[in-house]
């Protein structure tokens, strides 16, 4: 049996949203769960589909993931299936597809596992060794490495908690302020092994890279096995013992060099953004 790819051992994320039209909310469900199974079953080892509706905010609003190991799976998928926007993602047997969803609300953003070396902040020492530098030799030159998400983590494989197995989903997005996009990269990191070493079997947290929207907005995934568990992920951040991450969002990030400050110096105001969602098996 091939490998079902989730959230934790992807290289690629095609995350495609749509409103199902008014009316027609169960025969457009019914439609997008066809889709994910023609298309597990015909491409499994390939790609993966899981279906996701928020769990909090808009009614009707359908999450389709696509979990693939390149980009160059998705030029392989848009060959075999035809037309990208119907082919890969629609029901090959039904021909009112677009009639299902609202017309100008199918949406799609694709990310990528972070590394670290992504968008000009690999460093000389990086550059220097092997084991670490993210690039090797490809055809058009220098070709960029991207390793799953389950390497950000020291959690255990079978502790990981990911978008195959979570009972939640919950994506916070934020965009970084330019001037420190290594030091937030670097933030955004520490903070999520941070709840990776505290939480491992009960949430495990990713980040992604969004790639073709605006630059320095990122993803992070946070996976949780149940709704109750969100208590203990804001537990955590009350937690004021010495082995608390607490301490994490006290400490100044930027050098001073760069004129120094916290975090929230690093973001963005207003850009941060919590969705969640839950699967649809």
């Amino acid at each position: 049996m091939s490998e079902e790819l989730h959230s934790a051992n992807a290289g690629v994320i095609v995350h495609r949203t749509g409103q199902l039209r008014g009316g027609l909310a169960g025969p457009a469900r019914q439609a997008a769960r066809d889709a994910v199974e023609y298309l597990n079953a015909k491409h499994a080892g390939i790609a993966t589909v899981q279906m996701f509706e928020e769990t909090f905010g808009v009614r009707d609003k359908l999450h389709l993931f696509m979990y693939l190991r390149s980009l160059s799976d998705y030029e392989t998928l848009t060959q075999a299936e035809g037309d990208i926007c119907g082919g890969v993602f629609g029901n090959p047997k039904l021909t009112d597809w677009d009639r299902l969803f609202v017309e100008g609300t199918v949406q799609d953003t694709v990310a990528h596992p972070h590394r670290w070396g992504i968008h000009g902040t690999l460093t000389e020492a990086m550059a220097a060794d092997p084991s670490v530098n993210p690039n090797v030799d490809g055809p058009h030159g220098p070709t960029f490495v991207v390793t799953p998400a389950e390497a950000q983590t020291a959690q255990e494989p079978g502790d990981i908690v990911h978008s195959g197995n979570c009972g939640i989903l919950m994506r916070r997005t934020a965009e970084f302020n330019y001037s420190y996009r290594d030091e937030a990269r670097v933030f955004a990191r520490t903070i999520a092994e941070n709840v990776n070493l505290c939480m491992a079997g009960h949430a495990s947290v990713f980040l992604y890279e969004e790639d073709f929207g605006p630059m320095d907005r990122v993803h992070w995934y946070i996976h949780m096995k149940s709704m109750d568990v969100y208590y203990a992920l804001m537990g955590l951040d009350a937690r004021t013992d010495e082995n608390a991450p607490r301490a994490s969002y006290l400490q100044d990030w930027i050098s001073m060099d760069k004129g120094g400050g916290s975090w929230d110096k690093m973001l963005v105001q207003g850009s941060v953004r919590d969705l969640a969602l839950t699967p649809r098996r």
